[in-house]
């Protein structure tokens, strides 16, 4: 996983050392020897991640530089992983305080250097992915601010082959978090845990004496649907190496090589939650954000845009099944009476509920879309003649059935509609070589005709080209 790197260490040797280390990975890699220096590579051009060496600052101590430079991009702060040549419990407690995604002891083991440096980007990675697209959807026009939430309270759960450790954990780790927090046995995480599905995080301890248990359970989760985003600790009872590698390799988001520390536990469990949590805020936006690009804001269909591509690519589909389809323009009967009598704001109810109406209507596979004020697209994919008239009459039917209520005003309004229909079958052979967007356009242009038709001899109808099917009840 190619990426930018920039190395802060006051010493030219260790500098030189780490570049050597981290090139021949395949990185890319920029030096600078006071955090001046480094504020300036990361103004000029922000690396994906710092590497900082904790002891050998020249402008204060390593700790305070990891602060300063995780303040400087509080969006999506870089990511920064500290090295140190005496690694005590007080260090990693005050650097992952700080702000720091990791640490590591000195003299480093490259494999275990280069298995972190992925976790780390890898996750960095995903999250500048979606937010580029969020950045994409709002300046296409489609993203809006994104309203406040109910942040509901963080589920984790610990996974081990010991039930007392996973107790033991807990009851010390509850007074350091407002977690919701379960034990589960690997065998049965995934399918016993009633909120394995939703949960923010697993705490996953390794047994020294059987660690593939749990390095399989790891990677269950990153091929599981529903788990695959969500944050992994892994805790080391006892320091391996290759286990470390591996559950790394595996896709965990943090390991605890130390074993079981509460309050280190705390810190590494807030940074993963914090994560995931803006990647879902990230998700949301991107998928609302799609979902106002295709989407009509008043009744939920899909848009105009949006519709006719779908038509045309559906028409391709019918053509190449050779299976017939039906094309349908809908229109609500003297709709500008209902604005002009009732208002605006009783108009807009009656455009939602009649969509609602209609899409509950339709099948799964239909189309169904707002074109215009009051008028609608519907689509029927491999229907014959006889079957897209039938539903046709159910739509009309549908809407007439009953009236519009308006509990708030005790207002009834009597809706009606036509609609114009037209078939792929009907029309001519001479368009058969023809582009999927040409007859998109013929058949729409049948329809409206058709619906012309409808409107100019009593509306409430269905018109099909030149026949007419009047409702059993008559005009509306």
């Amino acid at each position: 996983m190619p990426g930018k790197i920039l190395v802060l260490d006051s010493v030219p040797t260790n500098r030189i050392v780490l570049k050597v280390k981290l090139s021949s990975a395949f990185y890319s890699v920029s030096q600078a020897c006071t955090l001046k220096d480094a504020i300036s590579h990361i103004r000029q051009d922000p690396p994906d991640l710092i590497v900082l060496c904790a002891e050998n600052c020249s402008d204060g101590g390593g700790i305070e530089q990891c602060r300063t430079l995780a303040r400087i991009r509080p969006g999506l702060p870089i990511p920064i992983l500290v090295l140190t040549s005496e690694m005590t419990r007080s260090l990693r407690l005050t650097a992952l305080s700080a702000g720091a995604e990791d640490i590591l002891q000195k003299p480093i083991h490259d494999q275990e250097l280069n298995a972190r440096i992925r976790a780390i980007l890898r996750a960095r990675e995903a999250s500048e992915e979606l937010r580029l697209r969020e950045r994409t959807t709002r300046a296409l026009g489609f993203s809006e601010q994104a309203r406040p939430e109910f942040e509901r309270r963080a589920q984790v759960i610990f996974v081990s082959q010991d039930g007392s450790l996973g107790l033991r954990w807990r009851s010390r780790l509850k007074p350091l978090v407002p977690y919701a927090m379960q034990h589960y046995s690997p065998k049965s995480a995934l399918k016993e845990a009633p909120n394995a599905t939703v949960a923010d995080a697993f705490v996953i301890a390794i047994d020294p004496d059987c660690p593939d248990e749990g390095l399989r359970f790891l990677a269950e989760i990153r091929a599981h649907t529903g788990n695959r985003h969500c944050g992994v600790l892994v805790v080391l009872q006892n320091r391996c190496d290759r286990s470390l590698i591996d559950a790394l390799d595996l896709g965990a988001n943090a390991i605890m090589a130390h074993g079981f520390d509460a309050e280190e536990m705390a810190l590494r469990l807030a940074t993963i939650i914090k994560q995931k949590r803006l990647r879902e805020k990230l998700d949301r936006t991107v998928h609302d954000g799609l979902q106002a690009a295709v989407t009509d804001p008043l009744t939920g269909l899909f848009n105009r845009r949006y519709a006719l591509h779908q038509l045309g690519r559906m028409i391709s589909q019918s053509r190449h099944d050779q299976r017939d389809m039906a094309v349908m323009v809908a229109d609500l009967d003297h709709f500008k009476r209902i604005n002009d009598r009732y208002g605006h704001a009783v108009g807009d109810e009656v455009l939602r509920q009649m969509a609602d109406r209609m899409r509950a209507a339709l099948r799964s596979t239909d189309l169904i879309a707002r074109i215009g004020g009051e008028e609608f697209l519907i689509v029927l994919p491999f229907v014959a003649t006889s079957q897209a008239r039938r539903t046709a009459e159910t739509l009309c039917e549908t809407v007439r059935r009953s009236p519009v209520v308006l509990k708030g005003r005790d207002l009834q309004v009597n809706v009606t509609m036509s609609i114009g229909m037209g078939m792929v079958s009907d029309l001519p052979r001479d368009l058969a070589n023809h582009p999927d967007t040409d007859v998109a356009g013929i058949l729409l242009d049948q329809a409206d005709q058709a619906l012309y038709g409808a409107k100019a001899t009593g509306r409430d109808q269905v018109t099909f080209r030149q026949s007419t099917i009047r409702p059993a009840s008559g005009m509306g």
